[in-house]
């Protein structure tokens, strides 16, 4: 699996410039756990999201994350945060412990 990819700022507007590092982390993630953790043929069980994050359940703001779920456990995360000058901040995060029970489970579920 590659590593993380460096947090960056990009000038607001210029977001599609980050867009192709978003997909490949996500894809290689997606690609590790098919390819290192046995998972045999059928349905995946993987899912992309993405939100605004609200404060206090009710103001949403300029702050999203998109993550990467496995059987419903956030595996991988990009957060959108805007900086003091209104640019935007990505950080990268990811987290594949555990995935083996997840993976046995979905495994028994199939059989």
């Amino acid at each position: 699996m590659k590593p993380l990819p460096e947090s960056v700022i990009v000038i607001t507007g210029d977001q599609y410039l980050i867009q192709p590092t978003i997909d490949d982390f996500f894809m290689d993630t997606l690609e590790h756990l098919k390819t290192n953790y046995g998972l045999k043929p059928g349905p995946d069980h993987f899912e992309i999201k993405s939100g605004a994050i609200a404060y206090g359940g009710l103001t949403l703001t300029d702050d999203r994350v998109t993550y990467l779920s496995f059987f419903g456990r956030v595996v991988a995360t990009v957060m959108e945060t805007r900086t003091d000058f209104n640019n935007v901040k990505y950080t990268f995060f990811r987290n594949v412990d555990g995935v083996e029970e997840l993976v046995e489970m979905g495994n028994r579920n199939r059989d």
